[in-house]
Formats: C-alpha cells, structure tokens, sequence
C-alpha cells in the first residue's frame, strides 16, 4: 500500500450520473491525476477500482441512497516511479485479484483484498501494455495481455515465483503474427470440453478476430476476422443466446466495440455447433457515429425484465470532445 501520488502535467474527474430519460449529474469528485480506467468489483460490494496517470490503482467504496457518497478506501502503488501509467485494469471474476497493464510494458497482479502487489510480469511487452483479461480455466491462473508491440501473450501464473519470473513455461505463448498493429482488446468467451479456450480480440488494425487456443499450443488460431472500420479499443460481451430460428448447437454472442474513431459497433458472433467449429460468423447489427472524436469507453444497462438488443440503454464517451451520448439501438 502506498500513499497517494500526484501528476503534475494530468489532472482528472470521476462523474456520477443517474441515467434515465435525461442524463442528471449527481456528483463530480476532481482528482490530481488522470483516470486511464475504471472497473466495478465483479462481487455484490460496492467498490471500483481506477487506474492512474501516476502509476497507482485507487480502491473506493460508494453508496448510492439519497445522495451518492465515495471514499478512498486504499492506494496501491503499482508503477516504479509516476512518470509511468497504469493504463487498464481487470478484475478476476469473483475474487481480489486484479490484472493492472503499465506503460512501460509490465502486468502486475494485485491482491486488493490485502492490498499488495503478488506478482509483475516484466517480461509481457516491448511497449505499452494496452489491456489484460483473465482465462476463464479453473484449474490454473492464467491472464491474457496485449501490447502497443503488436504482442498477444498468454502468462500462466500458476507457478509465479514473487519476483513474477515463471517456474515452467509449459502455457506460455507469445504471438506477434496474428495482429498488424497494438493489441488493445480481449474478450474471452468459454472454454469447451477439451481444454480449447474461444477469445475474441480487437486491435489498432481495426479488426475484430475470433482465436482458438489448443492446450501446449505456442500459436492461437484464427477463426474468424473481420474489419471495423477503426481501431477496436474496447470490447463489451452484453448477453449470449441461443437462436430461436435454429435447432443445431450454433450459439449467438452479442458484443459492443468501442472503435475509435469509428464510434460504436453492437454485433452477433454466432459460434458454431461443435462438428463445425471453424464456421464462426460475424454481423453488424448497429452502429452509433455521433461521435466527433475517439470512442474509448462504451457500456449498456440492460432491463433484466427483457431480453432483446432494443431494451438495452447504451452509453458512449469521446474523448477531444469530452462527449457522453446516451442511446438506444434501432436493430436492422
């Protein structure tokens, strides 16, 4: 745990807003750094974490009653000195664990529960570390991260020794072919019988690609890629279903891309039945321009009393235009 540090060339906000048919602005908190992300604790506590521009992650607790309060809770600092950034976080799915990417290249592995550093991956990239996901395996610990460097890397931290150098390498993979530019977003999707995981990825080069990763393998292979039209910064798994219209195994993702310059894409990725597992599917199904700069964060709140694209309320920001947009998709 570390005190506090301040940039003194970056400076930041966290916003509040009640959503509902106008957007209300219930609390502004200013902070003397810059918020490169923000990421909810996937357990019924009411916590988030923020990554900042001087190299620590924040840890706060909220309340939302008659007014909306938030507390610092701890500050861990993360980054050698603050002239480094914690660009992104990702929080293991009902757990302390936390994956945090810096801009010098490194991954560490935080315990927010005792609040520490358990792990840093100095090795993960050449350059900036854009985003980190965890493996949905059970058995063993392993995280997926991507890089400025083209770089998509599979670390199984099972065996970490505390220095973050790895025991064995027997689920490493370090691949630089598949993207053709920085690696900026990873989606894990499921894992089947046989061990093989199903991970979609975004990236600089403005494709959205679908990769299988078989057990030992050194290489992910490509299912499935298709152009976004800007580079995919962020990727959003909304809901998944299986069709009405079809009796075979194919099953239908439903996933929001936050395509820079592009702004917003909400598509199906239809997985196909298992004799035919290479047959993946793409399709736009909406999009939202209204935009005038980079699209770096979307999300959705969806009415859990329904289950289709159109009952869902999205929001999208910008960021040289410093623009939130409200909306709701028109599905074609």
């Amino acid at each position: 745990m570390g005190s506090c540090r301040y940039d003194a060339q970056r400076s930041g906000e966290y916003r509040t807003f009640i959503i509902d048919l106008y957007r209300a602005l219930v609390k502004d908190v200013p902070v003397a750094y810059a918020i490169l992300d923000l990421q909810f604790t996937s357990d019924e506590r009411k916590r988030f974490a923020v990554a900042s521009s001087s190299g620590d992650v924040h840890l706060y607790s909220f309340q939302c009653t008659a007014h909306v309060s938030v507390t610092l809770e701890h500050t861990i600092t993360v980054a050698p000195s603050s002239d480094i950034l914690a660009l992104s976080l990702k929080f293991m799915w009902n757990s302390n664990m936390m994956a945090v990417t810096l801009s010098n290249g490194n991954v560490a592995i935080l315990d927010t529960g005792n609040v520490k550093i358990r792990h840093t991956l100095p090795w993960a990239h050449s350059l900036e570390a854009w985003v980190a996901a965890w493996s949905p395996l059970r058995e063993r610990l392993v995280l997926y991260s991507g890089g400025d460097d083209s770089v998509f890397h599979r670390h199984d931290c099972s065996n970490q020794q505390e220095s973050g150098v790895p025991r064995n390498h027997a689920d490493f993979m370090r691949d630089t072919k598949l993207h053709g530019a920085g690696v900026t977003a990873i989606l894990p999707l499921y894992v089947d019988q046989d061990g093989k995981e199903f991970i979609i990825t975004g990236s600089y080069d403005e494709f959205v690609r679908v990769l299988q990763i078989t057990p030992g393998s050194k290489r992910a292979k490509l299912l499935l890629e298709q152009r976004m039209d800007g580079g995919v910064w962020q990727l959003r798994l909304l809901n998944y279903s299986q069709p009405s219209d079809t009796g075979s195994g194919e099953l239908c993702y439903w996933i929001l891309a936050s395509c820079m310059h592009a702004g917003c894409r909400v598509m199906k990725i239809f997985r196909p039945p298992p004799e035919k597992e290479e047959d993946w599917s793409l399709q736009v199904v909406g999009k939202f321009e209204e935009h005038e700069s980079m699209n770096y964060a979307s999300d959705a709140q969806q009415d859990l009393q329904a289950g289709d694209l159109k009952d869902l309320t999205f929001i999208s920001t910008s960021f040289y235009d410093r623009k939130l947009c409200v909306w709701k998709l028109e599905e074609t």
